[in-house]
Order: C-alpha cells, then sequence, then structure tokens
C-alpha cells in the first residue's frame, strides 16, 4: 500500500468510493492484496512517477520498516535492510538479505540499471522471509518487480527532462501494433540520463592526478527489448533483453573526524578518488503453458552478467593513505519451472530452481606504510597490495505452497522449500606488508563446501466480511554460509561462516471502512534470528562471523484514505525493537579472544521509528489532468556498524525529507489521441543535510551524505 495511487481510482467517476482492488503476484499467482496474508507494500507505474521514484534507493522513504542507500563510495549498488536484516559489505562473496526479482528472475547482484529501462507495471516490497516461495537470500524480505509487457496496439511516448546540476534526461518507448493475426508484438525502451556532480573535487584541478573533478557524476545509458508471441491459445513467450552502462563518479566521502559533524561540505579533496563504473546486461524467456482449465506449466529461464569498475579514495585526505580499486565480473544462469494451479478447493504452487553464478574480484589497495617498514614500497612509501577472489555458486530447491480454503472465510496455508548450496571459494594475497594493520601475503587458498536447508511455512487467513482480513503466520527464512573475500590471514581464509536462520512470528489485519475510501492494513512482527552474520571493518580487511543470536519486534501500520473524489491522503509507520541475545565477537585488534558484546552491541540500519505522509490532489480542469503531490517522510536515526567504537563515528541522526510534484497531463494535441504532460518537481525541498552510512578510519570516519535539493522539469509527450 507504500504507492497510494496504486489503489485510487481517481480518475473514473463512476466509482466515488475511490479506492479499487489492487492485485498482486507475491506469492507466485495474481491475487487480491487486501487478502494475501503477508506484509506488502505496491507501487503502480503512475505511483512511482508521481512519488519521484527513479532508482531503488528512492522507495524507501515510502515504506515502513525499509532501509535503503547506496553502497558506501559508490553510486551503482545499494545496501537494503527490511525489519533490521541488512548485509553492509558489497563484497560479491557474501549473500544480500533482501532478494530482488524482476519478472521473476533472481538478480544475485543488485548493480546496474534496472529501473533505468525496466518500464515497471508494478513493484511490491515483500516484508518478512519469504523463505518458501523465494528462497535463498529472502531472510529480510524482497523487492518484486513486474514489467509491463507490449500491447500490441502501436503508440508510445517520449520524456524530455531538465534539472539543476545541468540534469537531462532522454526516455523513449514504443509499442509496436500487433502481428501474425495479433499474436506477435513488441516493445522497445531508450533511457539516457546525465548529471553534473554534487560537490567538486579540488584534486582533480592538479596536474598528472587523475582524480574526478566532481562527485556523483551521473551518466547512464540503457536499453530494453521486449517480444511477447501467443505461440497457440495455450502458450505465450515474454523475452526480454536488457542493457545498461553507467559512468558515474565516486560519492564524497567526507572525513568527520570523531566528532558529531553532521554538516555536508560542499567542496572535498580526495586525490584516489576516480570513477564508479558498471555494466549489465541480462536475457529473460518466460513461456506460459495453459495444460487445462485449472492448471499452468510456467518456465522462466535467464542469463545476467555484470561489469562493476571503480577507484576510490577511504582515507578522506588529498594524500595516499588508503585506495582502493574494484574490477568485478559476474555471471549467473538460472531455471525456474512452476506448476500452478488449483484441485478443488485448494490452490497450489510448485515448483523447482536452479542457480549458477561465477564471481571475480580484482581488489588492490594502496596504502602508505611507515619507512621502518621491511616491505617492497616506491619511494614515497607507498605500498601496491594485491587482491583477488572469487567464488562459484550452485544453488538448487525444490518448493511447494498451497492455500486450502476451508470455508468462504477461512483459508490454512502452508509450504515448504528445500534448497542446497554449492560454493568454490578462492582468495590470494601475494604481497607482504606486514604491519600492525596490513598482515603478511599467504598463497592462493582454495576451499569449497556445501549448505542445506528446510524452510517452512504456515498460515491461517479470515476474511470476516468483505472488508476485514486477519491473518496469523509463522515463517522461516536462510541465508546462506560462505566464505570471507577479505580476510585477514589464510587461516580465516579457509574457514567458512555458517548459514544465518530466521523463525518470524507475524499477525496482521487489512481492512477497508467507509464504504471503502478508507484502508488500514496493520502487521505486528517478531522474528528470532539464529547464528547472525555479521561483518566488521578492521581497516582494511573485514571480519565475518555468526555472531549469534537476535530477537527484532516492531510493527507496521499503513493508511489510505479518500477524503474526496479528488484528494487522498496516506500515512505509514514503522516500530523496530532489535536486540542481541548474544554476540560473540573475536577482538582481533585488541585481546585476540572471544568476547560477548550483546549488551553494547547496535543493529544496523534499523531505525526505531520511521514514518511518512502524503497528500495528493487529481481533478480534470479544461485543458487536461491537474495533479499535485506532496510527501514528507521521516526516518530516525540508526547505525550502520554494530561495534561501538565504529559505529560513534558513523551514526546516523535522524532527519526529514520533504518531495513534491505538479503535473498538468492528457493536454490534446489535436489529432490521433496525441497528448502531453508536463511536470514539475522538487526532491529534499528543504535542502535537509543528512547523513546515510559511512566507513571508519584510523582517525576517525569517512561520512557519505543524501543528495542535496534537485528539482526540475518533465515533458512527456505521448502518442
Amino acid at each position: 500500500m507504500g504507492g497510494v495511487t496504486a489503489v485510487i481510482a481517481e480518475n473514473d467517476t463512476s466509482k466515488e468510493s475511490g479506492l479499487e482492488e489492487v492485485v498482486v503476484t507475491a506469492q507466485k499467482r495474481e491475487q487480491n492484496l487486501q487478502e494475501t496474508p503477508l506484509a506488502i507494500s505496491t507501487f503502480d507505474a503512475q505511483a512511482l512517477e508521481d512519488q519521484g521514484i527513479s532508482d531503488i534507493e528512492d522507495i524507501s522513504i515510502y515504506v515502513p520498516n525499509v532501509q535503503i542507500s547506496e553502497t558506501p563510495g559508490g553510486s551503482t549498488g545499494a545496501t537494503i535492510g527490511i525489519r533490521g536484516s541488512v548485509t553492509i559489505n558489497p563484497a560479491i562473496t557474501w549473500e544480500p538479505t533482501v532478494g530482488i526479482y524482476i519478472d521473476g528472475v533472481f538478480i544475485a547482484k543488485n548493480i546496474g540499471g534496472l529501473f533505468d529501462v525496466a518500464e515497471i507495471e508494478r513493484l511490491e516490497i515483500l516484508r518478512g522471509p519469504q523463505g518458501t516461495l523465494y528462497g535463498k537470500n529472502t531472510i529480510g524480505g524482497a523487492v518484486n518487480l513486474v514489467t509491463r509487457k507490449p500491447s500490441g496496439q502501436g503508440g508510445g511516448k517520449v520524456r524530455l527532462g531538465a534539472g539543476n546540476y545541468d540534469y537531462k534526461d532522454l526516455f523513449i518507448t514504443l509499442d509496436s501494433d500487433s502481428y501474425l493475426d495479433d499474436r506477435l508484438r513488441f516493445n522497445v525502451a531508450f533511457n539516457k540520463k546525465e548529471r553534473d556532480g554534487f560537490y567538486e573535487n579540488a584534486a582533480g584541478d592538479v596536474i598528472g592526478n587523475n582524480a574526478a573533478d566532481d562527485f556523483k557524476e551521473l551518466d547512464s545509458v540503457a536499453g530494453r527489448i521486449a517480444v511477447l508471441y501467443d505461440m497457440t491459445d495455450d502458450m505465450q513467450l515474454y523475452y526480454t533483453f536488457d542493457r545498461s552502462k553507467k559512468d558515474n563518479t565516486p560519492a564524497y566521502g567526507q572525513a568527520t573526524g570523531t566528532s558529531d559533524d553532521f554538516k555536508r561540505q560542499d567542496k572535498g579533496n580526495l586525490d584516489g578518488s576516480e570513477y564508479d563504473e558498471s555494466e549489465s546486461l541480462g536475457h529473460s524467456l518466460q513461456i506460459e503453458w495453459q495444460l487445462s482449465e485449472t492448471l499452468m506449466l510456467k518456465s522462466i529461464s535467464a542469463y545476467r552478467e555484470m561489469l562493476f569498475d571503480d577507484n576510490n579514495d577511504y582515507d578522506g585526505t588529498a594524500f595516499t593513505f588508503f585506495h582502493t580499486e574494484r574490477h568485478v565480473e559476474q555471471d549467473q544462469w538460472s531455471q525456474e519451472f512452476q506448476l500452478i494451479g488449483n484441485a478443488g478447493d485448494v490452490d497450489f504452487v510448485t515448483g523447482v530452481f536452479f542457480l549458477k553464478e561465477d564471481a571475480e574480484a580484482e581488489n588492490p589497495f594502496e596504502v602508505y606504510v611507515d619507512p621502518n617498514t621491511p616491505a617492497d614500497v616506491s619511494d614515497d612509501f607507498i605500498a601496491t597490495i594485491r587482491n583477488s577472489y572469487g567464488v562459484e555458486a550452485t544453488s538448487i530447491a525444490i518448493y511447494s505452497h498451497a492455500d486450502w480454503h476451508i470455508t468462504e472465510a477461512l483459508t490454512l496455508s502452508g509450504g515448504v522449500r528445500w534448497t542446497q548450496e554449492d560454493k568454490d571459494f578462492h582468495v590470494e594475497h601475494p604481497d607482504s606488508v606486514d604491519t600492525a594493520t596490513f598482515q603478511p601475503d599467504f598463497p592462493d587458498v582454495e576451499v569449497d563446501d556445501t549448505w542445506t536447508n528446510t524452510s517452512p511455512m504456515i498460515a491461517v487467513s479470515y476474511i470476516w466480511d468483505e472488508s476485514v482480513t486477519t491473518y496469523a503466520k509463522i515463517s522461516e527464512g536462510w541465508k546462506a554460509g560462505g566464505f570471507n573475500g577479505e580476510p585477514q590471514t589464510s587461516t580465516i581464509a579457509q574457514t567458512p561462516y555458517d548459514e544465518e536462520k530466521v523463525v518470524a512470528y507475524e499477525i496482521g489485519m487489512k481492512s477497508r471502512w467507509w464504504d471503502n475510501r478508507f484502508q488500514a492494513n496493520i502487521a505486528v512482527f517478531q522474528n528470532e534470528i539464529d547464528d547472525l552474520q555479521i561483518s566488521s571493518f578492521l581497516l582494511p580487511y573485514s571480519q565475518l562471523t555468526n555472531a549469534g543470536e537476535a530477537t527484532v519486534k516492531g510493527y507496521e501500520v499503513e493508511l489510505l484514505v479518500a477524503l474526496t473524489e479528488d484528494l487522498t491522503i496516506n500515512a505509514n509507520y514503522g516500530y523496530l525493537d532489535a536486540e542481541y541475545d548474544e554476540f560473540i565477537y573475536f577482538d582481533a585488534l585488541g585481546t585476540g579472544q572471544n568476547i560477548d558484546i550483546a549488551n553494547t552491541a547496535l543493529f544496523q540500519y534499523a531505525p526505531e521509528d520511521k514514518f511518512s505522509v502524503g497528500a495528493e490532489y487529481v481533478k480534470t480542469i479544461g485543458v487536461g489532468l491537474f495533479s499535485a503531490r506532496v510527501d514528507w517522510s521521516y526516518v530516525g536515526g540508526f547505525d550502520v556498524y554494530p561495534e561501538p567504537w565504529n559505529a560513534a563515528s558513523t551514526h546516523v541522526n535522524g532527519y526529514h525529507l520533504l518531495n513534491a510534484r505538479i503535473s498538468l497531463g492528457d493536454m490534446d494535441l489535436g489529432s490521433d489521441g496525441k497528448t502531453v504532460d508536463v511536470a514539475l518537481w522538487g526532491k529534499n525541498i528543504t535542502d535537509e543535510e543528512y547523513r546515510i552510512n559511512g566507513i571508519p578510519t584510523q582517525t576517525g570516519a569517512i561520512n557519505y551524505f543524501g543528495d542535496p535539493r534537485t528539482y526540475g522539469l518533465d515533458v512527456t509527450f505521448n502518442f
């Protein structure tokens, strides 16, 4: 319910009640949102446009207990946390806690431009473990993107946009007519975006320095082709190809020392901040075969690959103390078969899933070394330490989910998923720099391991009348084990960490009142996490351990009301109470012993309070459709690292954001149904200065700030 315009029938004067049914596919088949027994926030295409959602980070402020930000130092990847479950390190050997799916295809690495050209029909945010139907790496939840299929009716649209910081945007989408007796249709889309950097980098003016002139410049291009073919009356093929390329510059890592310095600077001086680039492409083929009136076989075949390169400065100064490069190549093959149907009073989904992933990273870093240290260094005492690692992973799963409609009101749901994950891992540190910070070299380490898991789910739901549904649910989630790609020693490299598991309890109510004009959805939950995977930053290495146990409790409220036929109000609130029951930490830089820091450790990306309020006014006037929308949101303070000594210098204070958009659409151009839309938009209108994350250093931290105020004008031609 996060995307409120998805459920408002403000343009249909025959529906004075204001709210219409929302259909979701969160459980692999079409269902009414209000009768689905899990916490979901949905956005349709119009809501994404009205609320200015152009990338995955934009979703964060509109959904309770969901926290999304760019990965530290970059602008092409995202850190996603749902209900306190998050993976903060983007290294390719570590698994996320939130799965991203586009048309049913699991995206193993979320770097790239999925939002740039995917003509999204609907976006669904599923909160809580999705271990039965979605499987691995959905211990916190899932982001499900459903694209618009070619219409076969011809036409399209062209959007031209411009804004401050010399922002330019061109988006084109074209639908073909139908061919071969209305069985074949196409869609092509193209998007180009450019923007100057937000902050100046003084190091870029130094002759002979390769540093970027500005931080966070944007230069992206993307394209997509979709083909829909009705092979027979019972079989449909849907093929898509997408490709994106980003040539950005890194974000500004602002040195803040140990004090609470939360003021955003307009200029920096980072000599190692050079580029932040990515490329991705993907093929997907879906086949739907209607075997009978009650049974369908669905196949989803996909191949994706991703390249990522950056060169960044993590010391926050104009000198070389700690600079890194990352050169990543990743590809994945996946195949899923689903049998979807019903038998009497039972609806069911049964499937098998296969994923093969290969990822390699070259991750050298440059460091300043004390002149008295025996090391192979240059005359200016800068050592280049080579570091490479990679993983080949194979995942196989079998699952089944069923809804038994015991009566018209009472439904019992259950499911189970079995998964096996195999990983072959290697890492090499060939250079010797033996200091208190940098460890000696070790040869190429090659290890492998296998993990298996069975995740069940059971839920009961009851429809009290046509407007109120309640449910209770117990589910399990699972995040595979693995190996540390940034280890201090060969012993650590050879030692796998265990899988993380969660048992989640949830009760909820989905309701509509006031003649179907007021919607209230509420969820209350408790997650009990075991073998919690925690990444600790040791500069420049990372320590990843199964820290112990944690309990996360909370609730979510999502409200939507159609006050009049033209005016709607929405509000949501999320509360989190996250505590460690046990946190065993190996004090590598201190005592060298395991210690329990459960009483002082802090949960990551888990603000206690988070809420937003929005209002939208839509009315047909003489020249077209007038629309005005404003959204105000608050995110409570949170920590980025669990250890108190790292958390203190990277803490994120609570912040407020104000976004707005005014448009005049459907203005007739006088022939063949051609229309034009004009929209004025603004983000962070009050120019709030706020951190989003940071990285600890030996003298404090470098912290990254949210974008400053941006605004612009879009003109869209529809034909």
